[in-house]
């Protein structure tokens, strides 16, 4: 009997002890079976602590509206399983998820694969029967020993490099940047897009012959008053400004020079103006006419760059306007560090528990939050984001800030409520 995609997913969930078991042997000995380690399209590999997403995002879009054929891999999805493979844009049915995974389980035999690991698997080989020409992969953890690691790519990338999964990759940068490079390959083109790059990048690349090119150094990022100009062998200049990082945009065009593609400045542009990505300083119309944003910012650094966005966005407003923050963690994620970047610029914030596998009860946050400095903010705790919700809308009006930030869970939580 055929399994539904549910199905599928309940059976994955489930065959392995573990559901993260760093590694490549198990992997890489099924993806030989379904030849899925090298592909005649051109793979980009794109890790990094914060930012892959948004990186993807920008190459993606960039390469559509070139006219190429491109399929993106990245995780985690936010509500549906389906989001995390695209192609030009355009998710695939659960049917071809399904039929994907009927392959993986006869390739597997008696190997025991993790979810990610699966998963991973099973979306290289739509990858590969969609005969991309562009095949761009978002790393899940680290780089070196991660499942996306399997696949000999024409260009790695590293966005940024900070603590974070330290059980996994280490506790200091050296360590981190040291997993992160092991998606470098011997004479491809390796772009770093970290303006403070820890020496074991540049030592690992020159070990193994890649070809490095340093933001900051091979190409340039320069911020004016309505617009940015990218430096690399070119000039790129009047380029709009976005909500996601234009460090990540930066990154992207490093990219686009590597691949060796000419093309048109006014394209670059408008692919640049046009890029988004889901939960990702995402902006939502609701009845309430509140300003909402939803950001899965979880770790310092991303909740750095979240507060020098709403920043930005509340100077545009009135002196009267307020911040009312929902937030929900994972219990192992620096929260109190996360908090201590945001909090200035916090009027309420509401802790929610995230009910499920690592999330942190309400009452936990708030132990991390008072930790925290340069807080001033009302707090109140809610076991649902719907409880939280519905005493935020009561409170605010028209002219304050509605942000909902800290997981992947949390803008779920937050998006799946509003579906009713």
């Amino acid at each position: 009997m055929q399994k539904n995609l549910n199905e599928w997913l309940t059976y994955i969930e489930k065959i392995h002890p573990t559901e993260i078991e760093l590694g490549l042997t198990r992997i890489a000995n099924v993806a030989k079976t379904l030849d899925l380690i090298n592909f005649p399209a051109k793979v980009i590999t794109v890790g990094g602590t914060n930012g892959k997403g948004t990186t993807c995002a920008f190459l993606e879009e960039i390469l559509t509206q070139a006219g190429y054929k491109v399929g993106v891999y990245s995780s985690p999805h936010i509500q549906r399983y389906t989001e995390r493979l695209r192609v030009n844009h355009r998710e695939l049915s659960e049917q071809v998820h399904c039929d994907a995974f009927e392959k993986v389980e006869a390739a597997r035999a008696n190997v025991s694969l993790s979810f990610f690991e699966y998963v991973t698997l099973s979306c290289l080989q739509i990858l590969k029967d969609q005969r991309c020409d562009f095949i761009i992969l978002e790393v899940g953890l680290g780089g070196r020993l991660d499942a996306t690691n399997i696949v000999d790519s024409d260009i790695s990338v590293i966005t940024t490099i900070a603590i974070d999964h330290v059980d996994w990759l280490g506790d200091n940068r050296e360590k981190i940047g040291f997993e992160k490079a092991g998606i470098f390959r011997a004479g491809c083109p390796a772009i770093c897009g970290e303006l403070n790059p820890p020496d074991s990048i540049q030592a690992h690349g020159l070990d193994i012959g890649a070809d490095i090119r340093f933001a900051g150094k091979d190409f340039v990022a320069q911020i004016n008053a309505e617009s940015w100009t990218w430096t690399g062998n070119k000039v790129i200049d009047n380029l709009p400004k976005t909500l996601m990082p234009l460090q990540n945009a930066a990154t992207a065009l490093a990219v686009i020079e590597a691949l060796q593609i000419d093309l048109d400045n006014d394209l670059i542009r408008h692919a640049i103006g046009q890029a988004q990505l889901a939960g990702r300083l995402q902006k939502l119309t609701l009845p309430t006419h509140i300003e909402t944003y939803i950001d899965v910012a979880h770790n310092p650094e991303s909740a750095h760059y979240l507060a020098q966005q709403i920043k930005h966005i509340k100077a545009n407003k009135s002196a009267q306007s307020k911040v009312y923050a929902i937030v929900g963690m994972l219990e192992d994620k620096d929260i109190t560090g996360s908090f201590e970047q945001v909090n200035p610029l916090i009027d309420d914030c509401s802790l929610i528990t995230l009910d499920c596998y690592r999330g942190a009860s309400a009452k936990t946050v708030l132990t991390r939050y008072n930790n925290s400095n340069n807080k001033s903010a009302l707090v109140s705790c809610y076991d649902t984001i719907d409880l939280a919700y519905k005493r935020v809308i009561n409170d605010a009006n028209e002219q304050d800030i509605i942000l909902i930030f800290g997981s992947f869970h949390t803008v779920s939580a937050f998006l799946t409520y509003l579906e009713g």
